[in-house]
């Protein structure tokens, strides 16, 4: 074993060593094309951390891509005997471009010719008391492949964390607590609509959030459905049905006012468990047996979406953006049974740690408080509490807070507090480390007291390292990915541990929300955690703010970067969320109890998501738009035939339909006429609750004052008298009836007529049967022989017609036509011969109507236009 002989040695050594310029970069390591083998590849080094009695061994292959033959190729490795003296040289070697070590360590060497694209596989190994390793810490190390000439094939840049020769116990540690991401992006528009396919490969064994879900889990998940009915098992039907039932529209406050004082003390949740973890404040810890304790980051939208595709058929999106002009091509898919299976197994294992949640969707909170948005912000506090006992059955712990991207306003903290929050996970950029400090500062740190909160409980962050979450960024897809990935991450929690301060310190390793690990390196991280001897796994809840005196003041205060402002979502984009709220609104208005429907829809729409993608959130927009369109025309007037009155007045049957299939409605009916003069509109119903799916049918009195054709507005309005729907439906009446009414009154003149003439035609037919009887009479007696008998007859019959006058209260004379009414025409003689008796008896001339010239005496006009008498 080689060692230094002191200090004076080991600094001469650093400054001989340490500053040579660098000769190859971090490219050199790539693949020259995307998809194409890297010319140097670290498959393992073992072990991970190395002690002074280990052996290293480094193992991997080399890939000749320069595309010409080439000889003698040797892989060494180079390694400095001095460590890291930071974490930013740490960082800056890793890239490559900064000193290169040259302390020479194994190589091993391939005699002849390697061709294009041909592969050596090569293994280096040497005890580490060989390599002259000075004490704990991290080490540089190269892995490199050169050719016979001396040229580079290819380089990785990695570490050698050491623990020299030291006792366990005496090795440096500390805590590191993990938050376990299950996140994804929005992935619908309306609750029915998926904006693609990707979650359901999500869900899957192989896919992001199967594996997450397995990895930190820890143990083996079946991701098989078995035999039984999932739906049934997991209650999913019963969820959907609580689904459609009107859901209370309660706020936080009335939650917590509502709470019954058992439940307000959080002692268990529904399981029985504790609902307020596991540390001095009581209650029994989660579940879990085995492995390292994470905390579950769950995004309860995401958790609402896998339930959706999971509990019934839903349509899933072709390509949203191929021509936002025209409807996207969409595909109706059954209830996922990954999906199913995912949730059942996420059920089990989730419920064995803490699960803390985000806002629903990953709301831009500082957005919307900021454009008085405050009921949108407060809306998705809520929805994700109810997403989460719906889809899991269980609770997150509302103590933390998971603010969108580890960053927060004072108003942002406000309204956690205000929802019960005390405990803030954030990263480094809300609560940065004090100019002054060199060192990993501990992940408590103190925030000043904002709104209504728990009492008695002192705000604080938790705050993630921005180191860490780089790392586990970091490639791992790729052959030797893995590998090296998995070193860094303990090369980094090596120097975190190694650092001297003093004061026992928390980590918090959190990915970032859309983690994408293989398998390997996310099994890796956690075993990681329990074997490298300076690490001790910590749960988040019992990491706890330490006492006021005890504190360092180590971190800055609540701090909102700059680029935060330009990074939120915009005043016009929102403004163009608050005009779908606002035909969202006038949909509610119309639905029995206080059912909103859309609400989820609207709040995925404000999600941190969108903040740098323009035209998909306006695809997504219009789709809800237009989904909030249709759901209103569901609640529609039934165009029917054009109504016909037969007479003055009658009714007619408006029907109103109901088609959404989940809700209830209650809507007032209004119907008024284009011409009121012509047809009015009687008394009718117009109010009225439909049931989902049903219709009715409202009878409406109509009077109609002429005859001809009258349009009838007719719309569906709430409350508030405001109409549903953009277009009225038209009803055309048609009054035809008052026609009869005319030939009654037509007939009925005719009758009053006929009453009139009636009289005058039987005196008439009386003298013609009187002057008959007279003129037999006469005719008897001079056949009798007794005188002349003229003069007598017409002295008798002059009698008769007397006293037939006389009894009937009449004159001899007819009454006059107009004109002549009181006079005879002047000249005339007061008897003549009834003209046309063709008689030689005298008897009154009877009054000829008055005929109009051109007129015959019957009323018929003739051809000619002259009069004439018959």
């Amino acid at each position: 074993m080689r060692r230094t002989a002191s200090a004076a040695a080991v600094m001469a050594m650093t400054a001989a060593l340490l500053p040579i310029p660098a000769t190859l970069s971090s490219a050199s390591a790539e693949p020259e094309e995307e998809g194409s083998a890297a010319p140097l590849v670290v498959d393992r080094i073992t072990p991970d951390a190395i002690g002074e009695d280990s052996t290293l061994r480094v193992a991997g292959e080399v890939t000749n891509t320069t595309g010409e033959t080439v000889e003698d190729v040797t892989v060494r490795m180079r390694y400095s005997r001095h460590p890291f003296t930071s974490r930013d040289e740490l960082d800056k070697f890793a890239t490559g471009e900064d000193w290169q070590p040259n302390a020479s360590g194994p190589d091993e060497e391939f005699d002849g010719e390697l061709v294009p694209d041909g592969t050596l596989e090569y293994s280096l190994s040497t005890p580490v008391e060989d390599l002259g390793l000075s004490s704990y810490g991290v080490y540089p190390m190269i892995i490199e492949a050169v050719d016979g000439d001396g040229d580079t094939l290819g380089a990785q840049y990695t570490f050698l964390p050491y623990t020299a020769d030291s006792d366990e116990d005496d090795v440096p540690s500390v805590d590191l607590a993990w938050v376990w991401p299950l996140m994804d992006d929005p992935q619908r528009a309306d609750d029915d609509t998926f904006l693609s396919g990707d979650l359901h490969d999500s869900v899957g064994a192989g896919g992001r959030l199967g594996r997450l879900l397995e990895s930190g889990a820890q143990v083996p998940l079946s991701f098989e459905a078995g035999d039984e009915d999932l739906i049934e098992e997991l209650g999913l039907d019963e969820a959907e049905e609580a689904e459609e039932a009107p859901a209370e529209n309660a706020t936080a406050e009335d939650d917590a006012d509502s709470a019954t004082p058992e439940e307000d003390e959080g002692d268990e949740d529904e399981n029985g468990e504790d609902t307020e973890g596991s540390d001095e404040e009581g209650g029994a810890p989660p579940a879990r047996t085995e492995g390292i304790p994470v905390t579950w980051a769950v995004d309860p939208s995401t958790l609402d979406d896998i339930l959706r595709m999971a509990t019934a058929e839903h349509e899933v999106i072709e390509d949203l953006l191929t021509d936002p002009a025209e409807e996207p091509v969409r595909h109706t898919r059954d209830p996922n049974t990954a999906a199913q299976v995912w949730l059942r197994e996420a059920r089990e294992v989730l419920a064995a740690d803490t699960v803390v949640a985000s806002p629903y969707a990953n709301t831009d909170l500082a957005a919307l408080l900021r454009n008085d948005m405050d009921s949108d912000a407060q809306a998705s506090l809520r929805l994700g509490q109810e997403a989460l006992a719906r889809s899991l059955g269980l609770s997150a712990d509302d103590r933390f807070a998971v603010p969108a991207e580890g960053i927060m306003e004072e108003n942002v903290q406000e309204l956690f507090t205000e929802n019960g929050a005390y405990r803030f996970l954030l990263n480094e950029e809300a609560v940065p480390p004090a100019s002054w400090i060199s060192t990993t500062p501990t992940a408590q740190a103190p925030l000043p007291a904002s709104g209504d909160g728990a009492e008695g409980e002192e705000p604080y962050a938790l705050v993630s390292d921005s180191g860490l979450t780089d790392v586990l960024s970091m490639p791992s897809w790729e052959p030797g990915e893995s590998t090296l990935a998995l070193q860094r991450f303990a090369a980094e929690t090596a120097m975190i541990a190694g650092e001297s301060t003093g004061d026992e310190r928390v980590v918090i390793a959190a990915p970032e929300p859309g983690w994408d690990p293989s398998p390997e390196f996310a099994a890796g991280v956690l075993d990681a955690t329990d074997s490298l001897p300076w690490l001790s796994p910590e749960r988040l809840d019992r990491v706890e703010l330490s006492e006021a005196e005890d504190r360092e003041e180590t971190r800055k205060g609540l701090t909102y970067p700059d680029h935060a402002y330009g990074d939120e979502l915009s005043s016009t984009y929102l403004g163009q969320i608050e005009d779908v709220g606002r035909d969202v609104r006038l949909f509610n208005s119309i639905l029995v109890g206080d059912s909103d429907p859309f609400r989820p829809a609207l709040v995925r729409l404000e999600s941190v998501y969108w903040r740098d993608r323009e035209a998909m959130a306006g695809a997504t927009r219009s789709l809800v738009g237009r989904s909030v369109q249709s759901r209103r025309e569901d609640v529609r007037v039934i165009p029917g035939d054009p109504v016909t009155l037969a007479s003055s007045t009658g009714t007619t049957g408006v029907l109103v339909a109901n088609d959404l299939e989940d809700e209830a409605v209650y809507v007032y009916l209004s119907l008024y006429s284009e011409n009121s003069e012509r047809l009015s509109i009687g008394e009718y119903t117009h109010h009225f609750e439909i049931a989902p799916g049903a219709r009715t049918t409202v009878y409406v009195p109509l009077s109609a004052r002429i005859n001809g054709s009258t349009n009838v507005q007719v719309s569906l309005q709430n409350a508030a008298g405001e109409p549903i729907s953009s277009q009225d439906t038209v009803i055309q009446v048609n009054a035809t009836g008052l026609g009869t009414q005319a030939l009654m009154i037509s007939g009925i003149g005719l009758l009053i007529l006929i009453a009139a003439l009636a009289p005058r035609a039987l005196r008439k037919w009386a003298r013609k049967q009187a002057a008959k009887a007279n003129a037999t009479a006469t005719a008897a007696k001079d056949g009798d022989g007794d005188g002349d008998g003229d003069g007598d007859g017409t002295e008798e019959s002059e009698a008769t017609e007397d006293a037939e006058a006389k009894a009937e209260g009449t004159g001899t004379a007819e009454p006059a036509e107009p004109g002549e009414r009181g006079s005879e025409a002047p000249g005339a003689d007061e008897t003549s011969t009834e003209a046309g008796s063709g008689e030689g008896t005298d008897t009154p001339r009877e009054a000829e109507p008055h005929t109009p010239a051109g007129t015959e005496p019957d009323g018929e006009s003739r051809p000619d236009g002259s009069g004439a008498g018959k």
